[in-house]
């Protein structure tokens, strides 16, 4: 009697078949990076705030966070408002303390968040922004951001 050894050539193709529907299954979800850049944008801006506040605390000085669909920017403020040639800076870099957005990524709600020197948002509201599908809190009472 002979001995069969190896694979029936059914049995490969059941076997690529099988690996073909995993694939077509995982490779959209590896090369789809849009959610994960909108959380990092998220947690960019919501640091963003956590320094703003943390800087008018620190610094007796009002300060605001300027948001246009596409960028968000720190900035002093002064008795007129606030005063977007006075940037705060990077704590990382140095430079303007600015985030632009992600393409496809936009900003939305509160257009402008003013902290006052206690840290707490003017008005005292609690404030949303939106950025894509993802949301960030200012809380009224004590400026923090979730």
């Amino acid at each position: 009697m002979r001995v069969v050894r190896g694979f029936t050539v059914i049995e490969l193709l059941v076997v690529l078949a099988i690996a073909a529907v995993l694939a077509a299954l995982a490779v959209p979800r590896l090369t789809d990076r849009s959610a994960l850049q909108e959380r990092g944008a998220r947690d960019e801006l919501r640091a963003m705030v956590a320094h703003g506040r943390r800087i008018a605390v620190t610094q007796q000085r009002e300060v605001c966070v300027l948001m246009s669909p596409t960028q968000a920017r720190a900035v002093y403020a002064g008795a007129g408002g606030c005063l977007p040639a006075q940037p705060l800076r990077d704590p990382g870099g140095g430079g303007a303390y600015t985030i632009d957005m992600p393409p496809g990524t936009l900003l939305g709600g509160a257009a402008l968040l003013r902290f006052n020197r206690r840290g707490q948002p003017v008005p005292a509201l609690d404030q949303t922004i939106t950025v894509g599908t993802l949301a960030i809190t200012v809380y009224r009472e004590t400026g923090l951001a979730r």
